[in-house]
């Protein structure tokens, strides 16, 4: 006669820990050789070096001097942009759409 237990559980329990488990070292495995990876100088090792040995020092800068006298402020000119009074097309399309509030109001007598 069978028994139905909750072994099943254990056991899967046990299988996800162990390939878990038996990933992470095959990953520190393969990454524990000696590798060239922090031996290894690149050309922008190189770059960075030079640049940090052309910067002056401290002491070689010269003396901050007095800030220029600050021009009279002209306003800038700002374009008006489109007229909607004054535009054809603005107003065609606003009576083409029914917008009848911002089509261009016509003369009374029909003009």
């Amino acid at each position: 006669m069978a028994q139905k237990s909750g072994g099943s559980w254990f056991w899967l329990l046990v299988g996800i820990l162990a390939g878990i488990a038996l990933t992470l070292s095959a990953l520190l495995f393969l990454n524990a050789g000696s590798g060239d990876g922090a031996d290894t100088r690149t050309a922008a090792d190189d770059a960075a070096a030079t640049a940090a040995g052309q910067l002056p020092d401290a002491g070689t800068l010269p003396a901050p001097s007095a800030p220029l006298p600050k021009a009279a402020a002209v306003p800038i000119p700002r374009d008006a942009g489109i007229d909607p009074a004054t535009d054809d097309q603005i107003a065609d399309d606003a009576a083409a759409s029914g917008m009848t509030s911002r089509a261009p109001v016509s003369a009374p007598d029909g003009e």
